[in-house]
């Protein structure tokens, strides 16, 4: 008996090692992620990797500017094992790259990136992070 329940116990281990992480981001509620990492969620069939920070041209927080500027990111965005990397943009379109796509049934919006810029501090790639609102929609 000792020895089935050993076994069992065994077996446990090893089916939790093959499984992914994940996180329970709400649907419907803005969460935070960091550069190159990983977000899976644990219900939905979705994953979003943050792969890039293509440009960030926002006006630092202690300058006056003529113009707001933008910060855009490129995204890998996995539903149901089907992958497409997209472009957002911080500021509703602008040349052609939106600040929300949907794909597949979820809708996902950029809603904010963090550290936004300024002249006194300088930031390293892996200090950003992008703050997503992702919603199911029907297509």
């Amino acid at each position: 008996m000792k020895s089935m329940l050993f076994l069992v116990c065994i077996l446990s281990l090893i089916s939790c090692l093959n499984e992914r992480p994940c996180q329970n981001f709400e649907l419907g509620e803005t969460f935070g992620f960091s550069y190159q990492e990983q977000v899976t969620h644990c219900t939905e069939p979705i994953s979003i990797t943050f792969l890039e920070l293509s440009q960030d041209s926002r006006c630092p927080e202690n300058v006056t500017c003529v113009w707001q500027g933008l910060a855009q990111i490129k995204l890998l965005v996995s539903v149901n094992g089907q992958e497409k990397p997209f472009d957002l943009s911080t500021y509703p379109p602008h040349q052609g790259i939106p600040s929300e796509i949907v794909f597949l049934g979820y809708k996902i919006a950029l809603v904010d990136l963090k550290p936004y810029p300024n002249t006194t501090k300088k930031y390293r790639i892996e200090d950003y992070q992008a703050y997503l609102l992702i919603d199911k929609v029907e297509e």
